[in-house]
């Protein structure tokens, strides 16, 4: 009996082991292909890799490479992100999928790092607009000029056969004309470790934000996160996530915002135009609970949101997106605008729009003119707000 199940496993392991192999030349053929500009046929050969190990990060990577040659940046966006996923990356899709597969080159080609940088800058105008608040205080219809920066990059290397380590590093700037208007300071950080489960991707890690709030005072954002991402066919992909992460104050009068936050995502993208086109639609539940004496108290938040992108050609992107959330606070407070001995429970909606086009007119360079609309209503009359931003920045990759 032990010679027989001994027998059994030597075949199996010999079965997996010509799996293997089947997929090894596969791959080797495949990058040739794509090498020589025939992506179609490398895109059937790396299909078949995947096939024989539907967790192989070399064929992931190849496939969406071909996607990505071929013109079908959607589809090709999927297929690098059952792999890996940066965060910080720009909006448009065009620009996303050109850094994940600059790392995927670098992975076909042996490199043990494989790095990306960029930097932006430009001009922008804010203008405060009409709302109940700015009926109260004054100072609607203001614009101020700034001077927007952004430099930033990240990094890829594989830890195991299956596991990548990720990691990225994103600072932003605003410099305002008006000398009586705070300069904005951002600093984002994430690290974490994917890997492909067959068509899927699971991805855990760190991340956080270093924000200075004006008069001295600086805002700390530090969380743990995971996200799992399942594919459903070509086209479609649906991503949960979760996080916990506390957004901390260290001192002077924002110090009573401190407080730590849990939230639950979902999104679902789909792939169309045959691969030029991504709609992304999702949603949002998030509970804050206030660890200092904040005077809302805990927060309830729920949202929904949208975007969608689509690549006219190779050098020219367009992109819209949207939001909605609704935030419910737990604990009266005064409404100031009308008598500080009136106490309200604070609930918002907060609506944000924003899009834009995008003009490679350089190997590297994008011309980036943007658009971005806020707008909160509030049941403390004091709190509502609402802005439109334009820009114009030119973007270089490296």
């Amino acid at each position: 009996m032990a010679g027989w199940w001994r027998s059994i496993l030597a075949t199996g392991s010999l079965l997996l082991a010509g799996a293997a192999q089947s997929a090894a030349p596969d791959l080797a053929k495949a990058e040739q292909l794509l090498q020589a500009g025939q992506a179609a046929e490398a895109k059937a050969l790396f299909e078949q890799a995947l096939e024989a190990d539907p967790s192989s990060v070399g064929a992931h990577f190849g496939l969406g490479r071909a996607y990505y040659a071929l013109g079908e940046y959607a589809r090709a966006q999927l297929e690098f992100e059952t792999v890996l996923q940066y965060d910080n990356l720009p909006r448009d899709l065009h620009g996303q999928t050109e850094v994940y597969d600059q790392a995927a080159a670098d992975y076909a080609a042996g490199r043990q790092w494989r790095p990306f940088y960029y930097a932006e800058t430009g001009i922008g105008n804010y203008r405060q607009n009409t709302s109940s608040s700015t009926a109260i205080f004054g100072g609607a219809g203001n614009h101020d000029t700034f001077l927007p920066i952004r430099v930033g990059g990240g990094w890829n290397k594989s830890m195991t056969e299956r596991h990548l380590f990720n990691g990225t590093l994103d600072y932003r700037f605003r410099a305002y004309d008006d000398s009586n208007r705070r300069n904005d300071s951002d600093l984002r950080w994430n690290v974490n470790v994917s890997r492909p489960v067959d068509d899927d991707n699971l991805r855990f890690g760190m991340r956080g934000r270093a924000s200075y709030r004006g008069d001295g005072q600086y805002r700390n954002d530090w969380g743990v996160f995971a996200d799992y991402r399942v594919r459903l066919g070509e086209n479609d992909q649906v991503t949960l996530g979760g996080e916990l992460r506390e957004r901390r104050y260290p001192s002077g009068p924002l110090r009573s915002r401190t407080r730590d936050i849990a939230e639950l995502t979902g999104s679902w993208t789909h792939s169309l135009a045959n691969g030029r086109t991504s709609l992304t639609l999702g949603g949002q539940l998030t509970q804050e609970w206030a660890t200092q004496d904040r005077p809302e108290g805990d927060g309830s938040f729920w949202g929904v949101n949208g975007e969608i992108d689509h690549s006219f050609r190779e050098s020219l992107d367009g992109f819209f997106w949207w939001s909605y959330i609704n935030e419910s606070y737990d604990d009266e407070r005064p409404d100031f605008s009308v008598d500080p001995d009136l106490l309200k429970i604070r609930n918002d909606d907060l609506w944000n729009f924003g899009g834009g086009v995008v003009w490679g007119f350089a190997p590297g360079w994008t011309l980036r003119p943007t658009f971005e609309y806020n707008w909160e209503d509030s049941s403390i009359a004091e709190l509502a707000y609402s802005s439109t931003e334009l820009w114009l920045t030119v973007r270089k990759s490296f």
